[in-house]
């Protein structure tokens, strides 16, 4: 098993964690998986699926939990799992991990009924004075609030949804066949699974014990009944409670929150009934003000605490923010108004002695008459309180001073800290949270300073200023942003667009120099030997097959091909080869079992070794791709768009058929195109539409984009017209371009934009996957081979969408500045030099927050600002890709892209000479 680092920790839980590693006996062994350390002794033989126990504990008592079970446990033999550190001990209780893994501190595996039984009695007596939070997924155990059990898997099994192509984890049912494990709340069993018979006893024993006990609760409980709450709706559910919109006796709508039972305990004992008593309080003392919702009523209930508040129509500053920007509606007199108004709240706190704690845009909203109001203020202090002695801990990443994230914060100046933060993410979007650069601050005034757009500079340099603790009240602060706001509106020229950026810090042979490095790199971290992991995996790639596009191993391969085209080295496309031998070795296709989808399964396979064939002029490896695109679409998928179904496969075997000419490719690909057609559905308003499902058991719904919806499918229809001159295609394409002009929005200066879907209006992107990036696209594909006007304009306004646009969503390729850059790439061929400042504004930005300089090659975060990956689509591979593909247009193309509609647009691009 794999070993971990033995060192010993000043925190108690880990500490008790150094000292059960150090003394296990030699017969057990330990490893770390960075979230579990497992405790195994030789030649124990599991089933691979049973009884599972689970002991949930507050953090305070994590150590002494140890010191009791580890000697039960060892006695008997069993494997069993701990949570690795004392933060993810806090973690399992504060409502930050997924419900399904709330409370969880230890597993326990039992290798029978009996030990199962046996095991559960023993972990009852020795924890019946610990407490901890419910696990919402289990039963416990005659009552414990320690003590819990379940069934379930015992090993990784799992299989993958037929819609989303994503992992699930699995236990095989009597008739031998996987379902799912669902670990939701209420469900600790599957139906056909019966408890011991002895354990059902045990439980019934307690269960009348305490009825008399339970016959009173319920009787005097009866808070719900008194109120007559009704629940109309649940806005957010986490394990430490949910917020709900109900309507009481006296109210036709409210909100009420639910703080659940010994959750989120912290080391004084408090909590988060103590955090909503706080909240109550706190808006107690400010209901005069207009600025917070009026508290309504306080109670409790089955041993949850409920706040009810007022309710009002409002968004988070965090969505009309992100509205803002996307549509490049920067209004500076507004932004000013709003960062004035949030800065009358919080001098309205602090002249009643109350630091807020937690102003981030999450918890500021905006009203339908554009007011501010400051909800979820359950981390607030009240200076000189008698009820709270110290304050209450929780962070929000990115709105607390770095070292402060843990602190007992009770100071004014953690509040104008999170200040400056906020008005730094109104005016770019992005959170100050850059964790992977030491000089963060100095990093986000960069970009700032690289920004087209100038009217933003003003209120994210004063943010920064703020951060950077150059004020020292708040007098001063409002002082500036009133010259700011008066200096906006003398200013009569409205957004003016500068070329103001430029790529000194970027040069085409530097930026090959870092993508050589990074390959190299990434190429000497590949085990080809080991049978089971390439490379390690993260979140994102656990999630889905491990050979897929997105998050995979597929996508190393074509950033190895563009390297090798690029350098004339053959050594390139050979790592790709290797790389393509492993999965077909290790990772082989299995009908019913492997994800056939394009972007998050097995489709990109015969598509890469077809590319890699052709680089090596390998004839072998060519019928392999088309034998393996064959046998992949010899049923229909279950979707039809280009992510998951069958426009993504259609364009793999059309591509494997442009590079070998086999005809039974194409005809196959014809097949999925009438597939397509076929459930093709018409609305009353004449528009087409395709319906998409995001995983089997769920409600399907509609897409626009490229990635999950119509303007890829009509991609896939445009290609296979042109391929086989089909009147039926073309048609379906111009019926998809007029769906598209009918949903679409103007936006400022005549842009388009799209929402997501039409069942959210409001939901407007301009990336990749589901965006203005995306359906431009195929618009401008669509006006290249139509010669349609209709395309010509609204591609146009497309890319005119995507580079007014001063979003910040990510680096990477399917929600970020690559994806974004690639199509602006593309429309600069179609109108030249249109989207030269653009681009050049998204290569410095890459330039200025890439990783710190120490770092062995240049890297940018995935999508959470902290971890680094070479996946493709959210990771570093697809953000070299574009900046390879902008420095060296004429030898570098895209991936997962037809080359049949135009085998040279790559090469006229525009004159490479532009960037010398």
């Amino acid at each position: 098993m794999k070993s971990a680092s033995l060192t010993e920790k000043k925190d108690a839980y880990e500490n008790a964690l150094y000292y059960i590693i150090r003394d296990l006996p030699e017969s057990i062994q330990w490893s770390n998986d960075g979230h579990w350390i497992c405790f195994k002794p030789d030649r124990l033989t599991l089933p691979p699926q049973g009884w599972k126990i689970h002991l949930s504990v507050v953090p305070v008592e994590g150590a002494e939990l140890l010191r009791r079970i580890t000697p039960i446990l060892t006695t008997y033999g069993v494997m069993w799992k701990v949570v690795n550190s004392g933060l993810k001990l806090i973690e399992t209780s504060n409502g930050s991990t997924p419900l399904p893994q709330t409370g969880k501190c230890v597993t326990i595996y039992a290798r029978s009924d009996e030990q199962f039984i046996q095991l559960l009695e023993e972990m009852y007596a020795c924890t019946r004075d610990l407490k901890g939070p419910a696990i919402p997924t289990d039963r416990a155990y005659r009552g414990s609030s320690c003590v819990f059990y379940r069934y379930g898997a015992f090993v990784d099994r799992f299989y993958y949804d037929r819609y989303s192509a994503a992992k699930v984890y699995a236990i095989r049912n009597p008739e031998g066949r996987l379902e799912e494990d669902r670990r939701i709340p209420g469900r600790y069993k599957p139906e056909w699974v019966e408890e011991p018979e002895e354990l059902v006893s045990i439980q019934a024993g307690w269960k009348k014990e305490n009825e008399a006990v339970n016959n009173l609760n319920n009787s005097s409980n009866n808070e719900f009944g008194i109120r007559k709450i009704r629940v109309k709706r649940v806005l957010k559910k986490s394990g430490k409670g949910g917020v709900f919109l109900v309507s009481t006796s006296r109210h036709e709508q409210a909100v009420m929150k639910e703080a659940v039972h010994l959750m989120r305990v912290d080391g004084a004992g408090r909590s988060a009934h103590d955090y909503l008593d706080n909240e109550y309080h706190v808006l107690d003392l400010m209901k005069d003000t207009g600025y917070t919702p009026r508290p309504i009523d306080l109670f409790s209930a089955e041993r949850n605490r409920y706040l009810i508040l007022e309710y009002f129509e409002s968004i988070s500053l965090r969505e009309h923010v992100h509205r803002r920007h996307v549509a490049a509606d920067d209004n500076q007199a507004e932004l000013y108004r709003i960062g004035l108004d949030i800065l009358d709240i919080v001098q309205e706190f602090h002249n009643r002695g109350i630091v807020i704690n937690d102003l981030t845009p999450n918890n500021i909203v905006v009203l339908l008459d554009g007011s501010i109001r400051l909800i979820d203020l359950e981390l607030a202090y009240v200076k000189h309180s008698k009820s709270q002695v110290k304050p209450l801990t929780g962070h929000t990443p990115g709105y607390v001073l770095r070292g402060r994230e843990h602190s007992q914060r009770s100071e004014y100046s953690d509040d104008l800290y999170a200040l400056g933060a906020v008005y730094y993410y109104m005016a770019t979007s992005m959170d100050p949270y850059l964790k992977y650069r030491q000089s963060h601050l100095s990093a986000g005034q960069a970009y700032l300073d690289n920004l087209n757009d100038r009217q933003l500079l003003g209120l994210g340099s004063l943010g920064i200023e703020i951060m950077s603790a150059r004020y020292n009240d708040l007098s001063e602060i409002r002082e500036q942003l009133i010259r700011m706001c008066e200096q906006a509106k003398g200013d009569l020229t409205g957004s003016e667009q500068s070329s103001r950026a430029n790529e000194a810090g970027m040069t085409a042979e530097e930026v090959l120099h870092q993508a050589e490095l990074m390959a190299n790199k990434l190429v000497q971290s590949l085990d080809l030997n080991n049978a089971h992991q390439l490379y390690p995996e993260n979140s994102m790639s656990k999630m889905f097959h491990p050979a897929n596009f997105n998050f995979g191993w597929t996508g190393m391969a074509y950033g190895f091909h563009q390297l090798g085209k690029i350098t004339q080295n053959r050594k390139y496309h050979q790592y790709a080869r290797e790389v393509l031998e492993w999965i077909l070795n290790h990772t082989p296709y299995v009908p019913e079992e492997t994800p056939e989808s394009l972007y998050f399964g097995y489709g990109a396979v015969p598509w890469a070794l077809a590319q890699t064939a052709d680089a090596l002029d390998d004839k072998p490896l060519l019928r392999i791709a088309e034998n393996l695109a064959l046998e992949m679409t010899r049923h229909d998928p279950v979707q039809t768009n280009i992510s998951h179904g069958a426009a993504g496969l259609g364009l793999m075997l059309m591509e494997v058929h442009h590079l070998g000419g086999c005809s039974e490719l194409l005809t196959r690909a014809d097949e999925l195109g009438e597939m397509i057609l076929q459930q093709e559905k018409r609305t009353e308003d004449g528009l087409s539409m395709w319906e998409v499902k995001d995983k089997s058991d769920k409600k399907s719904h509609h897409s626009y984009g490229f990635s999950h919806g119509m303007a890829g499918i009509g991609y896939f229809l445009l290609a296979l017209a042109k391929q086989t001159g089909k009147g039926e295609y073309y048609s379906a394409v111009k019926r998809i371009v007029d769906t598209l002009e009918q949903a679409s929005y103007e936006g400022k200066n005549g842009v388009r934009l799209w929402p997501a879907s039409p069942e959210k209006p409001d939901a407007l992107w301009v990336h990749w996957c589901n965006g203005s990036a995306g359906i431009g696209r195929f618009l401008l594909t669509a006006a290249e081979v139509l010669q349609d006007p209709v395309c010509y304009r609204l591609g146009q306004q497309a890319a005119d969408a995507v580079a007014q646009s001063t979003i910040f969503a990510s680096f990477g390729q399917c929600h970020g500045i690559a994806g974004n850059g690639d199509f602006l790439i593309m429309a600069n061929r179609g109108f030249p030099g249109r989207y030269e400042a653009k681009l050049k504004e998204y290569t410095q930005s890459l330039y200025m927050l890439r990783s710190d300089v120490q770092e062995d090659f240049w890297m940018w975060p995935l999508e959470d600002m902290e971890s680094f990956s070479p996946d493709y689509m959210t990771g570093y591979m697809g953000i070299y890709s574009f900046l390879l593909r902008r420095f060296y247009p004429a030898v570098s193309f895209e991936p997962m892209v037809y080359s049949g509609f135009d085998q040279t647009r790559e090469v006229q691009v525009y004159d490479a000479n532009i960037h010398s």
